[in-house]
């Protein structure tokens, strides 16, 4: 917005024409109106009260100046943080690219935010404010992470406001917040760990677990948890993927699974996977193709004994009734399973992890890792498993140190390769 001239402070007046102490008006001209071309007498002019000294007058008028050249909207940093914030969120909501867990997110992290900036005006936060405000957040005993999350939030929402010409800049880029750290990365079995786990599995399809059930639907139950854990282990599928799977995802003549959907841990229902690459084919070894048969007449069995028949959209993966099981449901009897076989420690996507670095350690292609793990780029799973390639690295080394530290043949010595 172009102003005419540096404009003029005023000082307001009485019904009585006496001034009034510390009332000011700001008055900028923005020239004469472009749509009134005939006569062009229609002064535009921006205008806003203030109080205070002459001498800060002034200073706020530069302020108001400012504002206007660099297009800011008027008035509207005296917006509190809290109604912007909630926009902000709601904005992003109604946007449908969003996860559910994304959205709780959003809204836990702005409860914090909300707690000690919700009544404080747009152009009222600065880098002090910010500052202040993560220090204040460790005071009350939340963690370095979730300080980091939080500062993430804050960031974007003050981001949004300089893009809707609301504050002039991101206070949040002159402060140092605490970085986001990389998750640790899960356990891996290695090989006689895989061997033993899939000894247990087969063990846990046929023990009873002390549960106040038939014997055939404890059975039932059971291997319908340990066809989870198969899946997970030997095509390296997420839980969701395990849980969102049909038997119209699988292909038990061409030993192929479709990854089609994903099971929303927040919300219990079915989604299209995150990305592009996450929506994949997957081959299956013999042994899962004819533990899956095998479950599938198990399961199919069970069902029609309660009236139910088994069709395409049954789930792979199934509660005794024959709906989608969710996911703490799995959780909870892998816990179980977990103190029952002696593997403390290993979380379910630990499975995920196994299968990765299995197929990283022997040598295969990482881009076809990458494309069975439905890693959005092979960056990725190079940054996950670079540990396993380092193991390799390292035997390579070893290899060539023994080759190298061979005696050199003698003159006229014949050297079979």
């Amino acid at each position: 917005m172009r102003i005419k001239g540096t404009g003029c402070v005023r000082q307001v007046k009485n019904n009585k024409g006496e001034p009034v102490k510390n009332s000011w008006q700001l008055i900028l001209s923005l020239g004469y109106d472009p749509l009134d071309k005939e006569n062009k007498k229609k002064l535009v002019q921006k205008c806003r009260h203030f109080s205070g000294t002459k001498t800060e007058a002034r200073r706020a008028l530069s302020e108001f100046k400012r504002e206007l050249e660099y297009g800011l909207k008027v008035d509207a940093d005296k917006a509190t943080f809290g109604e912007y914030a909630r926009q902000w969120k709601d904005s992003r909501e109604v946007s449908g690219r969003l996860a559910p867990s994304t959205i709780a997110r959003d809204k836990y992290t702005i409860k914090h935010l909300v707690r000690h900036l919700g009544g404080v005006q747009l152009g009222d936060i600065d880098a002090t404010t910010v500052r202040n405000l993560y220090a204040a957040f460790s005071r009350e005993g939340l963690g370095p992470q979730s300080v980091a999350k939080v500062a993430v939030a804050l960031k974007q929402i003050l981001r949004q406001a300089v893009n809707d010409d609301i504050i002039l800049r991101n206070p949040c880029d002159r402060v140092e917040a605490p970085k986001l750290t990389k998750p640790a990365r899960g356990s891996a079995l290695d090989k006689a760990g895989v061997a033993r786990l899939v000894e247990a599995l087969g063990d846990a399809e046929s023990k009873d677990y002390p549960l106040a059930r038939s014997e055939r639907q404890q059975q039932t139950s059971d291997m319908s948890h340990v066809a989870a854990a198969r899946l997970a282990l030997a095509a390296g599928l997420r839980r969701g993927e395990v849980l969102g799977l049909s038997w119209r995802d699988v292909d038990l003549e061409s030993a192929t699974i479709y990854i089609r959907n994903t099971l929303c841990n927040t919300s219990g229902e079915l989604k299209p996977p995150k990305t592009a690459t996450s929506n994949r084919t997957i081959s299956l070894d013999g042994r899962m193709l004819a533990d899956l048969k095998r479950w599938k007449q198990q399961q199919a069995e069970y069902l029609f004994s309660l009236g139910i028949g088994q069709g395409a959209e049954t789930p792979v993966i199934s509660t005794e009734t024959g709906s989608r099981m969710e996911g703490n449901n799995l959780d909870r009897w892998w816990r179980r399973f977990q103190e029952r076989y002696g593997f403390e420690g290993l979380r379910f996507h630990d499975l995920r992890h196994t299968h990765a670095t299995m197929l990283v350690s022997s040598g295969l292609n990482i881009k076809a890792v990458s494309s069975r793990l439905g890693h959005a780029s092979v960056g990725i799973t190079l940054d996950l498993y670079a540990h396993a390639q380092r193991e390799d690295d390292e035997k390579a080394a070893a290899i060539i140190g023994e080759l190298m530290a061979q005696p050199a043949p003698k003159m006229g010595q014949v050297v079979n390769l």
